[in-house]
C-alpha cells in the first residue's frame, strides 16, 4: 500500500497549504479496533477521508512524473520526528483490496497503453532508428524519461502511455521501480497492451495481455476503428436497455422513475456520446427510455408528449434527455475541451502532428448533424468558438444544450397549438383559450421549485413519495395527457362532469380534499417556521380591531408582525380565463394574479386600521396546481428556510431544497388525490408490473396520512 511518507512529501511539494491536515491525519499511526483486537493503520489513505483521493493522486503524480531535485522543497521539521518511516527503495510492496491500482482501470476495466510501432519492424536495435523515435529525437540511449513517450496521461489511478515498444518498456520498468519505492505495485493483470500486427514485444512488456490497435479503449470509451466503435456503442446500448428493464420492474414507481432519470438512459452514456459523436445511432436508447417510462407509469406517450418529456425539468419536461438529439453537441463540446488540454496529454514531439479540428471526420460529421440544422443560433455560437478557440471555459455543452432546449420548447409549443387548430375540434374563442391553456400549463410547470416533487430525495421522509396511481395522474397532468378514457359524473359534487383532462376535478370545491391540501401546506410552512424559532401561531386572532380574520400563520420577525395566507389556485379554470393568460406569460402568473386580486385586498384594510400599520406585513402564499408560486411567496418561504438552516447547522440551499420539496410534494399529491377521488381517473387501472404479480392502487385513502394505500402487490 501507499506509504504515508510519500503522501506527506507530495503534499508538501504540490499543496503545502494542506500540509497541516496531512500531518494531523497521517503523521502518526492510528489504531483500527475490531472486537478485542487492534490493527495498526500505517499505510494508504484512510477510508472516509474526504481528501483521500486527492492525497493519493498527489503521491501517484510524483510516481508518474518524478520531480527534479530543484523541485524538492525542504522536509518539514515535524516529519523528522514522526512515525513515518524513511524512504527505502527496497520497501516490500503490499497490496490492499481497498487501494486503487496505479495503472489499472476503475471497476476492473483494463487501461491500455498505446504503442505505435510499424508492423514487421523486427528488432529495434538491429535497424536504423525510425523518424520520431527516441534516438532520432536526441534522447540518450537507455534514458528512463517519460519524454521518450508519445502519450502519457492519468486520470486518478487510470492511466495510458504510448510510444515505441522499446521506449514504452523502459518507461514501464522505471515506473514500476518508482511505484515500489513508495509501496505500490503495478497489477499487470489489469493492464492491456495494444500493438500493431506482427510487432515484437520486448521483455519488459511480457506478461501483459495484448489486443489489436483497432480495439483500443480508454476510460470506458472506444478509441479504435469505426467498426469496433460501432460494436462498442451497440453493446453499450444493450447494457443500458437491460438496466432500464430492471429499473422498470421495481415495485415502487416513483423510486423507479427517479432511478431512470439519474442512473439510466442519457446519463449512463453521456461520456460515450462525448467520445464518439453523432456518427453512431443512439435512438435505440431513447426508445428504451420511452418504453421504460411507459412501464413505470402505465402511460403511452405520443410524439408531442415524449418531446415534452425529453425537455429539462426547468422547462416543464421530465428531464429524460434525448441521446440522439444531444450526441452532436456533446461531441463538439468534448472536442473543444480536449483540444484545450492537448498539450498536457501528448509530448511536444507529437503535438505539432495532432489532428486539427477541421481534419477530424467525426467532428465534422457532428457539425453537419441534421438535428442541429434548425438551430441557427447554436451553429453561430459553435462557429464563434471554432474561430476564437474559447469553449466558454469548458461549459460549451451546457451553453449550447440550454439554447437548443429553449428553441425546441418554443417549437414544440408552436406545433402543439397549430396541431390543435388543424384538428378542427375547437373553433373561435374555445380554440384560442385551449391554446393559451397549453402554454399556461407548460409555463407553470417551469416555475421555480414547481417540480421539486418529481424526483424524490433519498434523504427525505419515506412518505414523500407518490403512490403508483398518484404518480400516473401527476405525470399525465404535467404532460397534458387525458387521465380517463371518457367523462363521468364527479363523485365529489355529484353534478359536474369529470372530464378526461381533469379540469372540473381541479376546480371542484366539494369533498374537502382542497381543504386537506391547503392544511398540509400550512402545516409544512408552520413546521419550518417553528424550526427557525419564529414561534408561528396557526389560525389564531392577531389583529387588535377584529377577531374574525384569522390568518393561516403569523409570527414576529425583526419587529414586524408577518401574517401568511396560504392558497392554491387552478390556472386553467374555465370561469376565469385571465388566470390562464397570466400563467402563459410567465411561470407563477396565475398565482400572482390571484394573490393581487384576492389575498392582498383581504388584509389591506385591516392592517391600515392597526395602530402601527408599518409594523405589519401581509404575505399571500399562493401556489397554482402545477406547483408555481407567486414571487412574494418565494421570497418569504426562502427567508423561513434560511432561519431554519441557521438553527439546524446546515446550508441555506439544503434547507430550501428540503422545504420546497415537501411543499411541492403536498401540491402534487393533493391534486392527484382530488382527481382520483372525483372519478376522473381510475386508480385501479394504473398497473405497474413487478416480479410475480402486478401492482394496483386502492381507492382508499387514510385521513391524516401522507401516503395512500396504493402500490400493494397482488398475486396472480
Amino acid at each position: 500500500m501507499l506509504r504515508r511518507e510519500a503522501i506527506i512529501r507530495s503534499v508538501n511539494r504540490h499543496a503545502p497549504q494542506l500540509l497541516g491536515y496531512a500531518l494531523a491525519a497521517y503523521e502518526k499511526h492510528s489504531a483500527l479496533v475490531v472486537g478485542d483486537r487492534e490493527i495498526s493503520s500505517e499505510c494508504g489513505v484512510q477510508q472516509g477521508d474526504p481528501l483521500g483521493p486527492l492525497l493519493f493522486s498527489l503521491a501517484l503524480h510524483d510516481v508518474v512524473v518524478p520531480p527534479s531535485p530543484e523541485e524538492q522543497p525542504p522536509v518539514p521539521a515535524a516529519l523528522a520526528s514522526s512515525q513515518v518511516p524513511a524512504d527505502s527503495a527496497s520497501a516490500t510492496p503490499v497490496r490492499d483490496s481497498g487501494q486503487p491500482e496505479p495503472a489499472g482501470a476503475i471497476g476492473g476495466q483494463p487501461t491500455p497503453p498505446v504503442p505505435a510501432q510499424a508492423p514487421g519492424s523486427g528488432d529495434p536495435a538491429a535497424s536504423p532508428p525510425p523518424a520520431g523515435s527516441s534516438a532520432a529525437r536526441g534522447a540518450p540511449e537507455g534514458a528512463l524519461s517519460q519524454a521518450e513517450l508519445d502519450l502519457l496521461t492519468f486520470f486518478l489511478d487510470d492511466g495510458a502511455a504510448g510510444g515505441e515498444l522499446d521506449s514504452l518498456g523502459r518507461w514501464l520498468r522505471d515506473f514500476e521501480d518508482r511505484a515500489t519505492a513508495v509501496g505500490l505495485r503495478l497489477n499487470r493483470g489489469k493492464c492491456r497492451l495494444s500493438v500493431a500486427p506482427g510487432a515484437t514485444i520486448p521483455e519488459a512488456l511480457q506478461g501483459i495481455e495484448t489486443c489489436p490497435l483497432d480495439e483500443i479503449q480508454h476510460l470506458g470509451v472506444p478509441c479504435g476503428s469505426p467498426e469496433k466503435m460501432r460494436v462498442f456503442v451497440e453493446e453499450a446500448a444493450k447494457g443500458a436497455e437491460r438496466k432500464m428493464r430492471m429499473i422498470a420492474s421495481l415495485p415502487d414507481a416513483h423510486v423507479a422513475l427517479t432511478l431512470l432519470k439519474f442512473c439510466a438512459g442519457f446519463v449512463s452514456v453521456v461520456h460515450l456520446m462525448r467520445a464518439v459523436g453523432a456518427v453512431f445511432d443512439f435512438a435505440g436508447i431513447d426508445q428504451a427510455t420511452q418504453s421504460c417510462l411507459a412501464t413505470i407509469t402505465g402511460i403511452e406517450t405520443d410524439a408531442s408528449a415524449w418531446a415534452l418529456a425529453s425537455l429539462p425539468v426547468r422547462l416543464g419536461g421530465l428531464g429524460l434527455h434525448s441521446c440522439a438529439d444531444t450526441a452532436a453537441i456533446a461531441h463538439i463540446a468534448a472536442t473543444f475541451d480536449g483540444e484545450a488540454c492537448l498539450s498536457s496529454l501528448v509530448t511536444p514531439y507529437v503535438l505539432p502532428h495532432a489532428m486539427l479540428l477541421n481534419e477530424d471526420d467525426t467532428f465534422l460529421a457532428s457539425l453537419e448533424d441534421p438535428r442541429l440544422a434548425p438551430f441557427d443560433s447554436v451553429l453561430e455560437k459553435i462557429q464563434d468558438v471554432l474561430q476564437a478557440r474559447d469553449n466558454y471555459g469548458g461549459r460549451g455543452q451546457k451553453v449550447w444544450s440550454t439554447t437548443v432546449h429553449g428553441e425546441r420548447r418554443k417549437a414544440l409549443l408552436d406545433s402543439m397549438t397549430e396541431e390543435l387548430g388543424r384538428s378542427g375540434q375547437l373553433q373561435g374563442p374555445a380554440l384560442a383559450l385551449k391554446q393559451v391553456q397549453i402554454r399556461a400549463r407548460i409555463q407553470s410547470c417551469s416555475g421555480q421549485h414547481a417540480s421539486a416533487w418529481l424526483y424524490g430525495n433519498a434523504e427525505a421522509d419515506p412518505r414523500l413519495w407518490l403512490s403508483p396511481a398518484e404518480l400516473a395522474v401527476a405525470i399525465r397532468l404535467r404532460l397534458g395527457l387525458p387521465i380517463a378514457p371518457m367523462p363521468s359524473i364527479c363523485r365529489l359534487c355529484g353534478t359536474g362532469s369529470a372530464d378526461v383532462d381533469g379540469v372540473h376535478a381541479r376546480s371542484c370545491f366539494s369533498g374537502g380534499r382542497r381543504t386537506r391540501m391547503h392544511n398540509a401546506l400550512r402545516d409544512v410552512i408552520a413546521d419550518f417556521a417553528r424550526r427557525g424559532l419564529l414561534a408561528p401561531a396557526v389560525e389564531r386572532p392577531v389583529f387588535s380591531n377584529t377577531e374574525r380574520k384569522r390568518p393561516d400563520i403569523s409570527y414576529v420577525r425583526d419587529g414586524t408582525t408577518v401574517v401568511l395566507d396560504v392558497a392554491v389556485t387552478f390556472p386553467l379554470q374555465p370561469s376565469n380565463p385571465q388566470y390562464a393568460k397570466r400563467a402563459a406569460e410567465k411561470p407563477g402568473g396565475a398565482a400572482t394574479a390571484y394573490a393581487t386580486a384576492v389575498k392582498e385586498g383581504k388584509y389591506r384594510g385591516i392592517i391600515d386600521n392597526e395602530p402601527n400599520p408599518r409594523e405589519w406585513l401581509a404575505v399571500p402564499l399562493v401556489v397554482d396546481t402545477f406547483g408555481a408560486w407567486c414571487p412574494g411567496a418565494l421570497t418569504e418561504l426562502r427567508q423561513i428556510a434560511r432561519k431554519s438552516a441557521l438553527r439546524e447547522d446546515r446550508t441555506a440551499s439544503a434547507a430550501c431544497q428540503d422545504f420546497f420539496h415537501q411543499l411541492s410534494f403536498q401540491v402534487a399529491q393533493g391534486v392527484a388525490r382530488i382527481v382520483i377521488s372525483s372519478g376522473g381517473a381510475r386508480p385501479d387501472e394504473a398497473v405497474h408490473p413487478v416480479a410475480g404479480g402486478s401492482v394496483t392502487a386502492s381507492r382508499v385513502f387514510l385521513p391524516g396520512r401522507t401516503c395512500s394505500l396504493a402500490g400493494q402487490p397482488r398475486s396472480q
